[in-house]
């Protein structure tokens, strides 16, 4: 039975996203997606095309306010970014303020505050895209309080041809980069199979691990004042809004 409802928005051209909140989610919260223009070109996103999503996501979240939905997310973390740290809680503001006050979040929030509550300081970042898409996360999580101990884009230029890339793959990239003065590691993008490497990962480093889209499904369960603790995403799940353990 169906108790709770979330929304999520996502490029239009993620395959991702739909997959992992049906894998994580609890199967009494029901969800449902809207999908926003990314790409102009149909393959490589620009900057511009990151801006315009994250501007239209109010509007378009008037759509999933139709089904009376408990919580809301816009899920894309380059496009979430644009506006800095003001402007990701902006951007929240605007989707809540739009859909008649439903709780929101951004794949920039949830992964402060996922980041957060695992007590992370000093990071591992691995971004799929060129290095102006990784340099403008690697400044938002400066500028939200973290350090960089090692950032790598991986340089796709096409998210759908990130997307293919497999949890073993995603794994392989992190670890070479991992260093003692690094305490968590974040995963970025919405549309990369990271959540399904976090756990894997965090058994082989012994750090937390965060991903884009583990961290909206934990953020969206904890804005709905629930505490699951899901089982193979990783240890965020074993944690509450302020950080504090959730008992088994």
């Amino acid at each position: 039975m169906i108790r709770q409802r979330i929304g999520m928005i996502v490029p239009s051209l993620n395959t991702i996203a739909e997959d992992d909140l049906r894998h994580f989610l609890p199967a009494d919260v029901g969800f449902h997606v809207h999908r926003v223009r990314l790409s102009k070109t149909g393959s490589r996103v620009t900057q511009q095309d990151l801006i315009d999503a994250a501007g239209a996501a109010p509007g378009e979240a008037t759509m999933l306010a139709d089904a009376r939905l408990d919580a809301i997310a816009f899920n894309c973390t380059g496009a979430s970014i644009t506006g800095g740290v003001e402007g990701a809680r902006q951007l929240a503001e605007a989707m809540a303020a739009a859909t008649g006050g439903t709780p929101a979040t951004t794949t920039a929030l949830a992964v402060v505050a996922a980041l957060r509550a695992v007590g992370a300081s000093r990071l591992v970042h691995v971004c799929p895209f060129a290095p102006e898409f990784s340099e403008d996360e690697a400044r938002f999580l400066t500028d939200s309080g973290f350090g960089i101990a090692a950032s790598r884009g991986l340089g796709f230029t096409d998210a759908r041809v990130a997307a293919e890339m497999t949890p073993d793959e995603i794994c392989a990239t992190a670890i070479p980069l991992d260093t003692p003065e690094a305490d968590a590691v974040f995963l970025a993008c919405a549309n990369v199979r990271a959540t399904e490497a976090a756990a894997a990962l965090e058994q082989k480093l012994g750090k937390p691990v965060v991903a884009s889209n583990q961290a909206v499904v934990w953020h969206l369960l904890r804005l709905l004042g629930r505490d699951d603790r899901v089982a193979g995403a990783g240890s965020l799940f074993e944690r509450g809004l302020a950080g504090e353990m959730i008992a088994a």
